[in-house]
């Protein structure tokens, strides 16, 4: 979301350039390719950001799953000696 007001606003700013531009297409042009920058400029820093981010999640997510597992057979042992 954040990206796409990003985009949205560079557009905006951006936009003069297209009106006085010695061409509509020269200035759509230059704007593409700046829009073109900025975007991969943004999902280069967050891939870099999300990566640590991401490891942490399926670590904690693995350290779930653990105790889960081991609750469930402890529920399990628990139901079996009940009906014994």
């Amino acid at each position: 979301m954040l990206r796409v007001t990003i985009i949205f606003a560079l557009f905006l700013f951006l936009s003069p350039a297209m009106a006085f531009a010695e061409g509509p297409k020269e200035g759509f042009k230059e704007v593409h390719e700046g829009m073109k920058k900025v975007v991969k400029g943004v999902d280069k820093n967050a891939k870099k950001v999300f990566k640590p981010v991401h490891k942490k999640a399926k670590k904690d997510v693995k350290a779930v799953d653990k105790a889960a597992k081991k609750g469930w057979k402890q529920a399990d042992h628990d139901a079996k000696e009940a009906i014994k």
